[in-house]
């Protein structure tokens, strides 16, 4: 109950801090609210033109002008400070009273812990060996950086393969074999697809479920999840 009731206040006090946070931009710090959103704007055009340099230098430049910004405000340091603290005191309670799980097995029932082809990182470029890997579902999150996952250098198992992606920033590239059929549901914020044919150079917080023709009844097929925040995505036969 006293724990129920803990996180309860700690849900609060964070939104009692988002909300003072919004009367400071406001109706104090007004310059730095004009501020952000100045840089907003110029930060989402330059997005929406990252396929050239001086786009992706605009964009980047946007996000440390407003990352500084934000660092300024008064409340903004308090409440980073303050969820610091509460952060500090959660970890200490769970080292004085940890928590055992004990799960429960069938007689003669084991765990095996088995190999992955790819991982969870948070930044830089990763992609799938270059030739003849034996396939394993894959599920992999990033932060920043770029993601290739080729699937013409391996054998597709029989079944519903699946592949998931969930990247915040920066370029996805998944490569399939002419014969293999796909469902793809993709999300993305704000950014470019190029989808087995499906173009959009300035897609903005969508959904998109793409199935080709012969999926339901194809004998070799894959199914896609993939999610951007911010980036490029390109799904293409090879």
């Amino acid at each position: 109950m006293f724990k129920h009731d803990h996180d309860h206040i700690i849900r609060y006090l964070i939104l009692f801090l988002f909300l003072f946070f919004l009367f400071e931009l406001i109706f104090i710090q007004t310059s730095a609210l004009i501020w952000l959103i100045t840089w907003g704007i110029i930060t989402y055009i330059a997005w929406q033109h990252h396929y050239r340099p001086e786009g992706k230098a605009g964009f980047w430049v946007g996000i440390l002008i407003i990352t500084i910004t934000l660092l300024n405000t008064t409340l903004f340091k308090f409440g980073l400070f303050l969820l610091l603290v509460l952060w500090v005191y959660r970890t200490y309670q769970q080292k004085q009273t940890p928590t055992y799980i004990e799960p429960q097995f069938q007689d003669g029932a084991e765990l095996k812990h088995e190999p992955v082809l790819m991982v969870n990182q948070w930044f830089g470029k990763q992609t799938t060996p270059p030739t003849g890997y034996p396939f394993k579902d894959i599920n992999i999150q990033s932060v920043i950086g770029e993601t290739i996952i080729d699937l013409t250098a391996t054998i597709l198992p029989k079944g519903e393969p699946l592949v998931t992606v969930h990247q915040w920033i920066g370029k996805l590239v998944i490569i399939v074999p002419y014969d293999v059929e796909v469902s793809l549901h993709h999300s993305v914020l704000a950014g470019k697809v190029n989808l087995l044919g499906y173009q959009d150079a300035r897609m903005t917080n969508k959904n998109l479920h793409i199935t080709t023709p012969n999926y339901p009844t194809a004998t070799k097929r894959v199914k896609l999840h993939t999610s951007l925040l911010f980036g490029e995505i390109e799904v293409r036969r090879g």
